[in-house]
């Protein structure tokens, strides 16, 4: 599907049909933007072709990660008369603390600005469609346009963050207060994983951000670089938030691999204690096992009383100079 909106003066906000856009001027006072996602690759080649004339290697870019499921790094290149930003943007999966990314492709020229993306209705760019649609919007440009984007995409992160917290919280009370295992060890990689993946994308998120908030392109005027350094502060927020996180999650992984190996102390403590207390009740049975004429008690009715309860002392015994010990 394709989203054409224009602004201009004498008609103000205005939809223009796909097949209406012949060539676009990057000179004209009209302010444009065109919206696509899941639509077809050779009528997207032909606007950003044929109308635009965009570089081959941004337009390839742009579509090549849509098709392949592929997630692009965030990058931003300057070809003079406009920019090619990519950025990605991330959805929750069932409100649960793992979430999906989806690439973002912008063209950010002085009167235009494209945007595409694969995501349907439930996108931040498409449910806040409406939302842009209004003339002080448009009248501030393209690239404030852009800014509201990327402010709401950034917005999405904070539900995802919140959503891990409550994961955490989850772990945290089944390490300390439940019966720690494997699916609980599994939740804590799963948590650092996706942590990771969180710190790494917030990382390359800023970079492009923070060219944008440098006023290094005349395509991005000072007024507007205000909001973007806005959105930028909100992403060093995410990333700051996610290293604690993961700093956190850190910790629970050492502190589930000690209350393992403090489990397996107490086992091995106990069976070796065990073990301890059979060795001498074996030398003992061993003794009065050995195949000689004379025993002591060999032929009395007591013999097997008496080593019952010579052994039983021994163990008493035993047990008893662990606990004096502290040992048990």
């Amino acid at each position: 599907m394709i989203n054409i909106i224009k602004y201009s003066v004498e008609k103000g906000v205005h939809e223009t049909p796909v097949d209406k856009l012949v060539k676009w001027d990057y000179e004209c006072k009209e302010n444009l933007w065109i919206d696509i996602y899941n639509s077809t690759e050779a009528e997207s080649q032909r606007l950003l072709n044929d109308v635009f004339g965009f570089h081959a290697l941004a337009i390839e870019d742009s579509f090549k990660f849509l098709k392949d499921s592929a997630i692009h790094h965030p990058k931003i290149d300057d070809f003079e008369s406009y920019l090619f930003i990519v950025f990605n943007g991330l959805k929750d999966v069932s409100n649960s603390f793992k979430y999906q990314m989806f690439p973002l492709s912008c063209f950010l020229g002085r009167n235009f600005l494209v945007t595409i993306h694969n995501e349907g209705d439930e996108n931040t760019i498409t449910k806040n469609f409406t939302s842009i649609l209004n003339e002080r919007t448009f009248r501030k440009g393209p690239d404030f346009i852009l800014n509201i984007i990327l402010d709401n995409i950034v917005d999405r992160y904070y539900p995802i963050l919140d959503n891990i917290e409550i994961e955490i919280d989850d772990v945290e009370e089944e390490l300390f207060e439940g019966t720690p295992g494997n699916a609980t060890l599994q939740k804590i990689l799963n948590l650092k994983k996706e942590l990771i993946r969180l710190r790494r994308i917030s990382s390359y998120q800023k970079e492009v951000l923070f060219k944008l908030t440098r006023g290094d392109s005349d395509l991005i005027s000072n007024e507007e670089s205000i909001y973007y350094r806005n959105v930028y502060d909100h992403l060093v927020r995410v990333a700051d938030t996610t290293e604690s996180y993961r700093d956190y999650v850190t910790g629970m992984l050492d502190s589930y691999l000690s209350i393992v190996n403090n489990k397996m102390n107490e086992v091995m403590k106990f069976l070796t204690i065990i073990a301890t207390i059979i060795l001498p009740l074996s030398f003992v049975t061993g003794i009065f096992g050995m195949n000689f004429d004379f025993i002591p008690f060999l032929h009395d009715s007591a013999g097997f009383w008496f080593s019952m309860i010579l052994m039983a002392a021994i163990a008493i015994g035993m047990l008893l100079w662990f606990r004096q010990k502290k040992w048990i």
